[in-house]
Parts: C-alpha cells; structure tokens; sequence
C-alpha cells in the first residue's frame, strides 16, 4: 500500500483537478461513486456538500457512514463494492489521478458500469504523457510531491490511451483535453 499523504504542493495539484471536473459536471443533487478517493475525507466531504449522495472507495483507513455520504475500504476487493451498492446507481463515477496507477484499468471499469445510470459518465483525469519527465524530477530529485505516488504511475495519457480504455470498456470518448498547460488530461467516457 502506498503512503497516501499529500503535501502543500500535492494538495494544490488536486484542488486544480478537482476545479476541472467540477467545471465540466453538476453534481447538485446527483449520485455520485469515487472511486479512488484518497484519504482527504475533510476535503472530500467539503467538495461533494452538494452532491445527493456520494459512496467513496478506496483502501485506506476505516469505513464510515453518514446521511449523504459513504466510505468503503475496498482492500482490493471489487466484489465488497457490488455488497454495499448493489441497488444503487450513480450519474457520475469519478477516477481522478486513478488509472495511472491501474495495472488494468479496464478492470475497475468494466466492473463499475453495473452501477452507472442509463445516462451516466465516468469522469476521469490522469498525468498527461507530457507530464512524466516534470512530475518524476519533483518527486525523487527535488522531492516536494510524494515520490510513493509516482512511482505507482504504470502509464501516462494522451487521446490515444483514453481511446484504447474506451475500446476495452466498451465505452464511447465523449470529451478528452489537455489541461494544467497539458501536464493533465481529462476525459469523459459513457
């Protein structure tokens, strides 16, 4: 498992993306799954306030539960997800900075569309192949991001690889750009 704690710098990189999705869907009112949430859970309940229901996912700490809000530590374990929200679906499914540490990433996927409404999207943003070369020079020579994180990375995207995700999905590329002066991508696949 890898050391999930962001510093001041880390923390301004996930704030730039979590205004990029935002700017692209509304989630008053919505469903919304996380997959990949990380461990923020202040700001993680801060920027869903609006959202009708949010269900978080990941494998770190331990689950807990309120009124609009649930977290699950997977372990790992996709089919643990399928017990918790097997009536429940989501407009909107979120990898933000996931699939970059994905073996397969069309495994997740392909299991969490069981869970998307007719209409759904999975939102997605991951490291632009532009940003490899700046954000390994920041982690392990000048270490002020969280070298644990980069070295997870297994790829990094262009519109090529979100269209070969898309194709291993079975899922359209609905929208895909560069953002963060093209050191991030983002895609919506549906």
């Amino acid at each position: 498992m890898i050391n999930n704690r962001y510093n001041y710098l880390d923390n301004f990189i996930s704030y730039l993306r979590n205004k990029e999705i935002f700017k692209n869907i509304n989630i008053t009112s919505k469903n919304i799954l996380d997959f990949g949430c990380g461990s923020n859970f202040n700001n993680i309940i801060k920027k869903y306030k609006s959202a009708n229901y949010v269900f978080l996912v990941d494998y770190y700490n331990h689950n807990f539960k309120n009124d609009k809000m649930e977290y699950l530590n997977y372990g790992g374990n996709l089919s643990s997800i399928k017990k918790k929200v097997s009536k429940k679906k989501f407009d909107y499914i979120i990898l933000s900075a996931v699939v970059e540490h994905l073996d397969c990433p069309e495994v997740p996927i392909n299991f969490l569309k069981q869970f998307l409404k007719t209409q759904g999207k999975f939102i997605l943003t991951a490291p632009s192949i532009y940003s490899k070369w700046l954000l390994e020079f920041i982690a392990f020579k000048l270490k002020i991001i969280n070298p644990k994180m980069i070295e997870e990375h297994k790829r990094y995207y262009n519109f090529n690889e979100f269209k070969i995700l898309a194709e291993k999905t079975n899922l359209r590329l609905k929208k895909f750009y560069f953002f963060e002066l093209g050191f991030n991508t983002f895609a919506i696949l549906k």
